[in-house]
């Protein structure tokens, strides 16, 4: 355990209720958390699964209409076919779908290629024995993943590559071009892919979301995970769900007999409904709005520079000139102005980033950079009157 830490995020989040508590007022933007409510309908299907009497364990796959249609989805949306029977498994969220597959594919002293930045993948790659080995992505091609770099980290000892589009910090989504190098090389070297992709529906303007495992050569060695949390804004309903061929899907059910035994019945039936029509599509016009607030307020604080997101509901730019690293100004910002931010040392060893985290209203994003303004202004004021 001295191996796994506790998660960088969750100590800003702490940091925060303990200074509401004291009565300051806190924007947050540190929390990948879709702010809205469950869209309604998804909420009366929950209402209907009480009184219909869903209130026992389910198979360890999950509810056999929500495989069926977690099934439909992967073969429409995505191009990819999984029987609901045993290719098709529903979890308690895509954390649990990430641990388990940690958990099962990776042995210890095992290696695991994740990105530089990323989730935090790290920790369930230890807790399985295995090694996370970094790969980066470039700033410079929009967070595209450096295909030169991530080859010259394959070794004999590698056993997982851990993709994630659209990305967590990033917004980035990997594009055809860089998949396919990245589909060349893990083919080449007979490596296991774990693609997670909980942030596909949040995709803006012409960019394209491609599952990894409906590529050529990709289908029997991939495992894609998704999940209703971002989208939908279910993040408390806990169901996520996994596509995987059935050699591996067999392995993973394994695991989570073992954990959780099945994603909470109730929020099965919801999922269902939220998977069978388009209410996801009112959140993300919104996440679209407050992206281009967040890219046209960023503009306007010297030093604070980031790609566009092309996806997910992230931003992750540079910190502003003040003479401080990310997480100095993210905990002094969080404390001096109310403003919480992620740095991006949580992230990967961008030190001289940050995370912002656009799941809060326009007029709250707005008051966070105003205070982001106010607070670099002062600070690079008192710099030049030598005050700091």
């Amino acid at each position: 355990m001295e191996e796994i830490p506790y998660s960088g995020i969750r100590e800003i989040f702490s940091e925060c209720n303990r200074l509401e508590r004291m009565g300051e007022d806190i924007v947050h933007l540190e929390i990948g958390r879709p702010d809205f409510d469950t869209p309604s309908p998804i909420k009366q299907a929950a209402v209907d699964a009480i009184e219909e009497g869903h209130v026992h364990y389910t198979s360890n796959y999950g509810i056999r209409p929500l495989r069926e249609q977690i099934a439909a989805k992967f073969e429409s949306d995505n191009g990819i076919t999984y029987s609901p029977d045993d290719e098709v498994i529903v979890t308690a969220g895509a954390s649990e779908a990430v641990f388990i597959s940690m958990m099962a594919m990776v042995d210890p002293g095992a290696e695991v290629l994740i990105p530089d930045p990323c989730w935090t993948y790290a920790p369930s790659v230890r807790a399985a024995g295995g090694t996370p080995v970094r790969y980066p992505l470039d700033p410079e091609n929009d967070f595209q993943p450096d295909i030169e770099a991530l080859e010259s980290q394959i070794s004999d000892d590698t056993a997982l590559l851990i993709l994630n589009s659209p990305q967590n910090p990033t917004g980035s989504v990997i594009d055809d071009d860089h998949l396919r190098a990245i589909r060349d090389l893990v083919v080449e070297n007979d490596i296991y892919v774990l693609s997670d992709e909980i942030y596909e529906k949040i995709i803006y303007d012409e960019s394209e979301h491609r599952s990894p495992a409906s590529l050529t050569g990709m289908y029997d060695r991939t495992i894609t995970i998704n999940g209703v949390s971002k989208a939908y804004s279910m993040t408390g309903w806990r169901v996520g769900y996994i596509g995987a061929p059935k050699e591996l899907a067999d392995v993973l059910l394994r695991m989570r007999q073992y954990t959780t035994t099945c994603a909470p019945s109730i929020s099965q039936h919801a999922a269902l409904r939220a998977l069978q029509g388009d209410l996801y599509e009112p959140l993300v016009e919104a996440f679209s709005d407050r992206r281009t607030l967040v890219c046209e307020r960023m503009d306007d604080i010297p030093g604070m520079t980031a790609p566009e997101p092309e996806g997910a509901i992230y931003a992750y730019p540079t910190v502003p000139d003040v003479g401080m690293d990310g997480r100095e100004f993210a905990w002094s910002l969080l404390q001096d102005a109310g403003v919480a931010l992620v740095p991006g040392d949580v992230f990967g060893s961008n030190s001289d980033r940050i995370r912002i985290a656009y799941s809060n209203s326009l007029d709250r994003i707005d008051t966070a950079f105003d205070r982001i303004e106010e607070w670099v202004e002062t600070r690079q004021r008192s710099e030049i009157e030598g005050d700091l």
